[in-house]
């Protein structure tokens, strides 16, 4: 169903746009990733998605100037992120209707899926229960020194810069601690905590 409304919203180019969605979902979230595994400049379909169809959304890291091009997209729609994700790439299981190996795929893939959801449900929650003015994630142009959360109060100059993941035992603060020098300076007027959050923290 999804696949036939947007066909006709696409046009002729709807190929590209499936093909651009599906490696978004994928984790295929910058420009240059997405160029080099399409084989052509996706710059005007990338606008498309964004301002026409509302479907993605443009996002920096914390911190960077509002020139810079250090940007990554993320399909909008908890549903079609799924659907792109692991619906439409295997549809060809559906119809040999083998649903068992659809579920075993989405099985193998989910928790690396739903650990990003995390990151976004307490990025959300925050900004919500918190005193937050500022909200986000970090990682600099290698797209190294990747900081899952960044939440800052710009009125008490206090920030939260937190590891996300589904299982609390494999977050290390030692680590954290260490990504978080490279935005030191941008955080040297607040009061910093560093935070774990997992699925016991929801």
């Amino acid at each position: 169903m999804a696949k036939q409304h947007y066909c006709s919203e696409f046009g002729k180019e709807y190929g590209t746009y499936f093909s651009i969605l599906q490696l978004i979902a994928s984790g295929k979230t910058s420009q240059s990733e997405i160029d080099s595994i399409i084989g052509k400049n996706t710059g005007t379909y990338l606008v498309n998605l964004e301002r026409d169809y509302s479907l993605i959304t443009r996002k920096k890291p914390m911190f960077s100037k509002p020139e810079s091009r250090n940007t990554r997209w993320s399909i909008s729609d908890n549903y079609l992120r799924f659907w792109f994700r692991f619906i439409f790439p295997n549809q060809l299981l559906i119809e040999m209707s083998r649903h068992e190996l659809l579920r075993e795929y989405i099985e193998k893939n989910y928790e690396q899926y739903s650990g990003l959801l995390l990151e976004q449900y307490f990025r959300e929650k925050l900004a919500q229960s918190e005193r937050i003015t500022d909200v986000g994630s970090y990682w600099n142009n290698k797209g190294e020194n990747e900081i899952d959360l960044i939440a800052l109060n710009r009125l008490d100059k206090t920030a939260i810069v937190a590891e996300v993941k589904r299982n609390s035992k494999k977050i290390s603060i030692a680590q954290l601690e260490a990504k978080a020098r490279a935005v030191a300076k941008d955080l040297a007027k607040y009061k910093t905590e560093l935070k774990a959050f997992s699925i016991k923290d929801m």
